[in-house]
């Protein structure tokens, strides 16, 4: 790299004793320093390349060759971190302008066959923040902007003439790489999934997403994925909760559920699919003081090198609004069932459950007990066909007399957690 410099430095330098050669510049109202100079050429924001031709020749000269060897490797290096867009302005007067035209037609086909293209295409390194694959780098294509113009040195103002003291553009052609990575790349610098900070509603529940929240990339020019569809499928009616009552399933642990939800989306992440995901995405649910003081939690799959298991997510109670509620913090690869419930140890099945005589009994489960099957269930039935349950287990459902009147009435910003409590 320093032999490379070294070249460009000694280029420059001759530039400036011989203004009517060919050159590479690196434009400055003031001669740089040969350090500044050495440092200018690393990557540089802009350059030029300043070709001269024979006379009524519109072929570039072969001693020229390596000058724009020079500025092809630097202009489409992969590993040069800079997007350039291109253009190419032929110096003159009116009686050439045909053979201007066709000295800049001849500089840009020689772009284009460097790359055995048509049109002078690109390859570069990009680096990319994702929510999937987090801080990554992509290899992307593009069709550098080329921009051809020829100009008339009788119709300019002297100040156009020139393109830095003692270099004179009149009679040449003049090559100039700027970094410009919207034009190179498009204006469309990322994806967002959703576009917009959305709060969905079901009777219930609410699914609160950060815009990105899905799935989120910046710095790239690939199609962004189709708007994203979801859809909450609510299971909170408490006796038809116990009627068909099962457990969370878990290898190990006694997981009690008083409701779930479904949650459906157009757009999914599989477990293994990313390296990382924020958990972003809150779920909220109305509740009662009874279910808070009971310790309920919100439980979401997660997925372990043993395979999927439910887990209890971070869990905060929402102040403020008219309802009182808890959210839990998901992620995208966690659209699938959600669970209020609360976990226990095996023996305090009996302080929630109520003993049951087989495993066909109306809301029973099997659970394990000392390597023995025994069986439980959340409800009995009175003399007066009311369901009882035990007060524990009473405490964790939602029954309240005025139940859902205040559910629309709920207001303020979804998206606002200033006060939230953490639940222990």
């Amino acid at each position: 790299m320093k032999r490379v410099l070294s070249i460009y430095t000694f280029l420059i330098f001759c530039a400036t004793l011989f203004a009517q050669n060919s050159a590479l510049h690196i434009p400055s109202a003031k001669p740089m320093k040969a350090k500044d100079l050495t440092q200018a050429w690393i990557n540089p924001e802009v350059f030029c390349l300043q070709l001269f031709f024979d006379e009524n020749d519109s072929t570039y000269r072969e001693r020229d060759l390596d000058l724009l060897d020079s500025a092809y490797i630097i202009g489409f290096d992969r590993n040069n971190p800079r997007f350039y867009t291109m253009s190419i302005e032929a110096y003159g007067n009116y009686n050439n302008q045909r053979i201007m035209q066709m000295r800049v037609e001849s500089i840009y086909r020689y772009f284009a066959m460097r790359g055995h293209e048509v049109m002078p295409v690109r390859y570069a390194y990009n680096p990319i923040q994702c929510s999937c694959k987090g801080d990554t780098v992509e290899l992307v294509r593009y069709e550098v902007p080329t921009d051809k113009q020829v100009y008339d040195c009788d119709e300019l103002p002297d100040s156009r003439k020139i393109l830095q003291p003692n270099v004179n553009l009149e009679g040449s052609v003049l090559i100039t790489f700027k970094h410009n990575p919207i034009e190179c790349l498009g204006g469309n610098s990322g994806c967002f999934l959703p576009a917009q900070d959305s709060n969905i509603r079901a009777y219930y529940t609410q699914l609160i997403l950060k815009k990105g929240s899905i799935y989120s990339v910046y710095n790239t020019k690939d199609e962004c994925p189709p708007p994203v569809e979801l859809s909450i499928e609510e299971h909170l009616d408490c006796q038809k909760m116990v009627e068909k009552y099962f457990l969370v399933p878990h290898r190990r642990q006694i997981i009690l559920p008083v409701g779930y939800v479904v949650l459906r989306s157009s757009f999914n992440r599989q477990p293994d699919e990313c390296k990382t995901l924020s958990d972003s995405i809150y779920v909220r649910f109305p509740v009662t003081e009874e279910q808070i003081e009971s310790g309920l939690r919100i439980y979401a799959k997660k997925y372990t090198s043993k395979g999927p298991e439910f887990k209890s997510v971070a869990t905060k109670k929402v102040k403020g609004g008219a309802v009182l509620s808890i959210q839990g913090a998901i992620n995208a690869s966690q659209f699938d069932t959600i669970y209020l419930a609360k976990r226990i140890e095996i023996d305090e099945v009996g302080k929630y459950l109520f003993n049951a005589d087989s495993p066909t009994e109306q809301g029973a489960v099997t659970i394990m007990v000392k390597g023995e099957e025994r069986y439980f269930k959340p409800f009995k039935v009175n003399n007066k066909g009311e369901y009882e349950y035990k007060k524990p287990f009473r405490a964790m459902l939602r029954i309240v007399e005025d139940a859902d009147e205040n559910l629309e009435k709920e207001d303020g910003n979804p998206f606002r957690n200033d006060g939230d409590e953490e639940l222990d």
